[in-house]
């Protein structure tokens, strides 16, 4: 056989290697994915959040479920309470809502404390309680919250962001995000970006503005006043 023969030879396995080198490598992507990764329809990030959107793939209108949902009245009650004992705190309303945050199917408690201990001209406490084997637990405290308390279809570190109301007095009421650092949501509202007003941000609203409307605001959200002894 001619050099000239080889040279082509050797040419045309290289392009065959080439290609379907290429093959492997899209199909891996195509069905990449980390076996214990959040559910489909929550886009995370460690760095950042990712904004979920346009029609046609698993974060269309026709594949978006709610997160939002019922509790166990009882169990959450009792975290509630336990709470506002270990913080030397008087009792005092709050409202709260269930709502599936880090996408594992157990839905969090998102409960915003009111009355003078828990508030001050800009906001509230908000406390976030996670469901660890048989009780409620804790795991994120913000301050100087107003409601409405929507969950966005934005996560940060697997947790959805938050966006809520801060702000009065002296400082300019704004609506700010807050994101999950690895172990809580941002500690401080009043130190949060502003999301302006029209900004295209997917959310349900969890806790909303008190007697903003006759009637209940929304199905999944509970008002409660503190459990008697």
């Amino acid at each position: 056989m001619s050099r000239a023969a080889n040279r082509m030879n050797a040419t045309i396995f290289r392009h065959v290697v080439c290609a379907g080198g290429v093959a492997l490598l899209l199909a891996g992507c195509a069905g990449g994915g980390s076996r214990n990764g959040p559910s489909a329809g929550v886009a995370t990030n460690a760095a950042a959040p990712v904004q979920l959107g346009g029609s046609g793939g698993p974060s269309g209108p026709a594949a978006r479920q709610s997160v939002l949902g019922s509790l166990d009245d009882a169990l959450i009650r009792r975290a509630i309470e336990n709470y506002r004992l270990s913080k030397k705190r008087a009792k005092g309303p709050y409202k709260l809502a269930g709502a599936d945050l880090n996408g594992d199917g157990v839905r969090e408690a998102v409960v915003l404390f009111q009355g003078k201990d828990w508030c001050t001209r800009t906001g509230c406490s908000l406390v976030v309680f996670q469901f660890f084997e048989r009780a409620f637990k804790p795991i994120s405290r913000t301050v100087r919250v107003k409601a409405p308390v929507e969950i966005t279809d934005a996560a940060t570190n697997i947790y959805r962001d938050l966006l809520v109301q801060t702000g009065g007095g002296p400082a300019p009421e704004r609506r700010v995000r807050l994101q999950f650092s690895g172990e809580s949501y941002s500690r401080n509202a009043m130190l949060q970006s502003e999301v302006p007003l029209g900004s295209l941000v997917r959310t349900e609203i969890a806790i909303d503005v008190e007697a903003s409307a006759p009637g209940p605001a929304a199905a999944a959200i509970q008002r409660s006043s503190p459990p008697k002894r």
